[in-house]
Protein backbone atom coordinates (compact mmCIF):
# COMPACT_ATOMS: atom_id res chain seq x y z
CA UNK A 1 0.00 0.00 0.00
CA UNK A 2 3.37 2.27 -0.11
CA UNK A 3 3.35 3.20 3.18
CA UNK A 4 6.45 3.60 5.49
CA UNK A 5 6.91 0.22 6.94
CA UNK A 6 10.26 0.93 9.45
CA UNK A 7 12.69 4.02 9.97
CA UNK A 8 16.02 3.35 10.96
CA UNK A 9 18.73 6.20 12.08
CA UNK A 10 21.53 4.41 10.62
CA UNK A 11 24.76 4.75 13.22
CA UNK A 12 26.89 2.25 14.28
CA UNK A 13 26.52 0.06 17.48
CA UNK A 14 28.51 2.83 19.17
CA UNK A 15 25.93 5.62 18.20
CA UNK A 16 28.38 7.02 15.38
CA UNK A 17 26.24 8.30 12.43
CA UNK A 18 26.64 7.65 9.07
CA UNK A 19 25.36 8.14 5.33
CA UNK A 20 23.99 5.47 3.29
CA UNK A 21 25.62 5.10 0.17
CA UNK A 22 24.21 2.04 -1.67
CA UNK A 23 21.17 -0.33 -0.96
CA UNK A 24 21.00 -3.38 -2.80
CA UNK A 25 18.56 -6.42 -3.06
CA UNK A 26 20.11 -9.59 -1.70
CA UNK A 27 16.98 -12.26 -3.81
CA UNK A 28 18.00 -15.34 -2.70
CA UNK A 29 19.11 -14.13 0.92
CA UNK A 30 16.09 -12.63 1.28
CA UNK A 31 17.23 -9.52 2.55
CA UNK A 32 18.52 -6.17 1.44
CA UNK A 33 22.26 -5.26 2.07
CA UNK A 34 23.43 -1.46 2.88
CA UNK A 35 26.68 -0.05 2.38
CA UNK A 36 27.88 2.72 5.20
CA UNK A 37 29.37 5.50 3.94
CA UNK A 38 30.95 6.54 7.26
CA UNK A 39 31.24 3.83 9.59
CA UNK A 40 32.84 0.34 9.35
CA UNK A 41 29.63 -1.60 9.47
CA UNK A 42 27.61 -3.36 6.87
CA UNK A 43 24.17 -3.80 7.26
CA UNK A 44 21.48 -6.57 6.28
CA UNK A 45 17.73 -6.25 6.62
CA UNK A 46 15.48 -9.39 6.52
CA UNK A 47 12.68 -9.68 4.62
CA UNK A 48 11.55 -12.81 3.38
CA UNK A 49 8.92 -14.10 4.82
CA UNK A 50 11.23 -16.73 7.96
CA UNK A 51 12.83 -12.92 8.85
CA UNK A 52 13.83 -13.68 12.92
CA UNK A 53 12.99 -11.98 15.66
CA UNK A 54 10.91 -10.21 13.46
CA UNK A 55 10.10 -8.45 9.89
CA UNK A 56 12.88 -6.00 9.17
CA UNK A 57 15.39 -7.14 11.11
CA UNK A 58 18.65 -5.96 11.10
CA UNK A 59 22.17 -7.57 10.69
CA UNK A 60 25.33 -5.64 11.62
CA UNK A 61 28.57 -7.14 9.91
CA UNK A 62 31.20 -5.12 11.34
CA UNK A 63 33.99 -4.79 8.69
CA UNK A 64 37.84 -2.96 8.88
CA UNK A 65 37.03 -0.06 6.78
CA UNK A 66 34.12 1.97 5.78
CA UNK A 67 32.73 0.30 2.53
CA UNK A 68 30.09 1.73 0.23
CA UNK A 69 30.88 0.14 -3.25
CA UNK A 70 29.89 -3.72 -3.08
CA UNK A 71 29.92 -6.48 -6.21
CA UNK A 72 28.07 -10.09 -5.33
CA UNK A 73 28.75 -12.97 -6.76
CA UNK A 74 25.93 -15.40 -8.13
CA UNK A 75 24.98 -16.76 -5.07
CA UNK A 76 25.17 -13.83 -2.94
CA UNK A 77 27.39 -15.58 -0.43
CA UNK A 78 29.99 -12.93 -0.89
CA UNK A 79 30.80 -9.41 -1.22
CA UNK A 80 33.67 -7.26 -2.55
CA UNK A 81 33.06 -4.22 -0.81
CA UNK A 82 35.65 -1.14 -1.27
CA UNK A 83 36.55 2.00 -0.11
CA UNK A 84 36.32 5.22 -2.16
CA UNK A 85 40.11 6.59 -0.55
CA UNK A 86 41.28 3.26 -0.52
CA UNK A 87 43.85 1.02 -2.68
CA UNK A 88 42.48 -2.00 -1.58
CA UNK A 89 38.84 -3.96 -1.46
CA UNK A 90 38.13 -6.71 0.79
CA UNK A 91 35.64 -9.61 0.34
CA UNK A 92 33.08 -10.98 3.21
CA UNK A 93 31.34 -13.93 3.47
CA UNK A 94 27.77 -12.91 4.35
CA UNK A 95 27.20 -16.33 6.13
CA UNK A 96 29.75 -16.30 8.33
CA UNK A 97 29.68 -12.57 8.89
CA UNK A 98 32.89 -11.55 8.34
CA UNK A 99 35.83 -10.57 5.97
CA UNK A 100 37.84 -13.61 4.50
CA UNK A 101 40.11 -12.08 2.02
CA UNK A 102 41.72 -8.86 0.88
CA UNK A 103 42.49 -7.84 -2.97
CA UNK A 104 44.75 -5.15 -4.32
CA UNK A 105 42.38 -2.71 -6.09
CA UNK A 106 44.08 0.59 -5.83
CA UNK A 107 42.93 3.27 -8.62
CA UNK A 108 39.07 3.89 -6.80
CA UNK A 109 37.49 0.14 -8.20
CA UNK A 110 33.90 0.68 -9.47
CA UNK A 111 32.58 -2.63 -8.03
CA UNK A 112 28.93 -1.82 -8.91
CA UNK A 113 29.48 -1.78 -12.67
CA UNK A 114 31.20 -5.50 -11.95
CA UNK A 115 30.42 -8.32 -14.14
CA UNK A 116 30.95 -11.94 -13.81
CA UNK A 117 31.08 -15.22 -16.35
CA UNK A 118 32.65 -18.03 -16.54
CA UNK A 119 36.27 -18.72 -17.80
CA UNK A 120 38.05 -21.70 -18.21
CA UNK A 121 35.67 -23.17 -16.13
CA UNK A 122 35.81 -21.30 -13.33
CA UNK A 123 34.19 -17.99 -12.35
CA UNK A 124 36.03 -14.89 -12.73
CA UNK A 125 34.77 -11.22 -12.04
CA UNK A 126 35.62 -8.26 -13.33
CA UNK A 127 36.02 -4.36 -12.40
CA UNK A 128 36.69 -1.30 -14.07
CA UNK A 129 38.55 1.42 -11.90
CA UNK A 130 37.59 5.09 -11.97
CA UNK A 131 41.07 6.58 -11.93
CA UNK A 132 43.25 3.90 -13.63
CA UNK A 133 42.72 2.95 -17.37
CA UNK A 134 42.59 -0.84 -16.28
CA UNK A 135 39.97 -3.72 -15.40
CA UNK A 136 40.50 -6.49 -13.14
CA UNK A 137 39.73 -9.93 -13.48
CA UNK A 138 39.41 -11.73 -10.43
CA UNK A 139 38.83 -15.25 -9.85
CA UNK A 140 35.77 -16.16 -7.65
CA UNK A 141 36.61 -19.49 -6.23
CA UNK A 142 39.79 -18.67 -4.63
CA UNK A 143 39.69 -14.42 -4.30
CA UNK A 144 43.21 -13.88 -6.49
CA UNK A 145 44.10 -11.32 -8.98
CA UNK A 146 43.66 -13.51 -12.61
CA UNK A 147 44.53 -10.31 -14.82
CA UNK A 148 45.05 -6.77 -15.41
CA UNK A 149 43.84 -5.55 -18.66
CA UNK A 150 45.09 -2.05 -20.13
CA UNK A 151 42.45 0.28 -21.09
CA UNK A 152 42.18 3.71 -22.98
CA UNK A 153 41.72 5.25 -19.71
CA UNK A 154 39.57 5.35 -16.53
CA UNK A 155 35.79 4.01 -17.20
CA UNK A 156 32.72 3.73 -15.66
CA UNK A 157 30.92 0.88 -16.60
CA UNK A 158 31.57 -3.01 -17.87
CA UNK A 159 28.44 -4.56 -19.46
CA UNK A 160 27.86 -8.25 -20.67
CA UNK A 161 25.81 -10.75 -20.87
CA UNK A 162 25.58 -14.80 -21.48
CA UNK A 163 25.20 -14.98 -24.90
CA UNK A 164 27.96 -12.99 -26.08
CA UNK A 165 31.83 -14.10 -26.37
CA UNK A 166 32.54 -10.28 -25.23
CA UNK A 167 32.76 -7.90 -22.88
CA UNK A 168 31.77 -4.18 -23.30
CA UNK A 169 33.79 -1.67 -21.51
CA UNK A 170 34.10 2.36 -21.59
CA UNK A 171 36.92 4.39 -21.00
CA UNK A 172 34.13 7.48 -20.12
CA UNK A 173 36.57 9.14 -17.40
CA UNK A 174 39.85 10.00 -19.83
CA UNK A 175 40.45 11.93 -22.34
CA UNK A 176 39.32 9.30 -24.71
CA UNK A 177 35.84 9.49 -23.58
CA UNK A 178 34.17 8.03 -26.55
CA UNK A 179 36.01 4.84 -27.15
CA UNK A 180 34.41 1.49 -26.45
CA UNK A 181 36.46 -1.60 -26.21
CA UNK A 182 35.34 -4.89 -27.03
CA UNK A 183 36.96 -7.53 -24.55
CA UNK A 184 37.24 -11.53 -25.65
CA UNK A 185 35.88 -13.23 -22.05
CA UNK A 186 38.60 -16.27 -22.74
CA UNK A 187 41.55 -14.78 -24.10
CA UNK A 188 41.13 -11.26 -22.20
CA UNK A 189 42.21 -9.41 -24.97
CA UNK A 190 40.81 -5.94 -26.39
CA UNK A 191 39.64 -7.70 -29.86
CA UNK A 192 38.08 -4.40 -31.11
CA UNK A 193 38.07 -0.57 -30.18
CA UNK A 194 35.03 0.80 -31.32
CA UNK A 195 34.32 5.23 -31.82
CA UNK A 196 31.01 5.86 -32.54
CA UNK A 197 30.49 9.04 -34.65
CA UNK A 198 30.29 12.49 -32.54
Amino acid sequence: DLTVARIWDVADASGTPSRVSAVYQAPTRDSFILALKDVAEIWEIATGPDAAPESFARRRIAVSQPLDDFFFDPAYRHLIGAARDGGKAVVVDLVAGREIAELPLPGMPHLGSGISWMRDGRRVMATPHLKEGKLSVIGVDDWKLVATIETAGPGFFLRSHELTPYVWADAFLSKRKDVIHLIDKQSLAIVRTLQPVP
